[in-house]
């Protein structure tokens, strides 16, 4: 029940005065809440006996994690001449997702 009250609240913090001060441009807000969700999420660890829960965790990692790599890379490459905008972007690893060939194999 806790989970689901932080993602609402990672959400309204991504649109804070915080971010407002830091004049990010919006498609990097966007990226930074959902990122900041994937990455809460990943750090989930239920037990395997609660499988309701196991199953609630990988939909939300599913949902908020899915595509991140590219668009940190996209964005990376549009922002390459804006010093904050990059150092915002830098504190994310680059590669989460599994590649199409490391899903194949834990099928």
């Amino acid at each position: 029940m806790k989970t689901l009250v932080l993602v609402p609240a990672l959400v309204l913090f991504s649109f804070s005065p915080v971010f407002a001060a830091e004049k990010l441009p919006n498609d990097v807000r966007q990226f930074i809440a959902q990122r900041d969700a994937c990455d809460h999420f990943r750090g989930e660890f239920p037990d395997p006996e609660e499988a309701e829960r196991m199953r609630e965790v990988t939909g939300q990692i599913e949902k908020h994690c899915r595509g991140t790599d590219r668009r940190l890379h996209s964005l990376k490459k549009k922002y390459d001449s804006d010093a904050n905008v990059k150092k915002r972007l830098n504190v994310y690893d680059e590669q989460i997702e599994p590649r199409a060939n490391q899903r194949s194999v834990a099928r």
